[in-house]
């Protein structure tokens, strides 16, 4: 059985975004790492920094799932990457 081209897109796009959802969950680690360390040395500028970076990278991933999730509702035959 053959997909039609809008199932095909709709997976290219869910590919996509899968992909953005690994890069932001790495940035999310990456940030709260950096605050972590800068608390352990007393740097409280650069902990509130990095905390509100993880927060705003937080923020986007929920937003991208939520863009997923719709995607994956609108067309069932779209396969969730193993990158989520």
């Amino acid at each position: 059985m053959t997909r039609s081209s809008d199932a095909a897109q709709a997976q290219v796009f869910a590919d996509m975004l899968a992909a953005e959802i690994a890069t932001r969950s790495t940035r999310i680690e990456e940030s709260e790492q950096l605050a972590r360390k800068a608390s352990r040395v007393g740097d409280s500028r650069s902990h509130v920094w990095h905390s509100d970076e993880a927060q705003t990278q937080k923020q986007a991933l929920y937003e991208l799932h939520r863009q997923l999730d719709a995607l994956c509702n609108r067309f069932p035959v779209v396969k969730m990457s193993s990158s989520d």
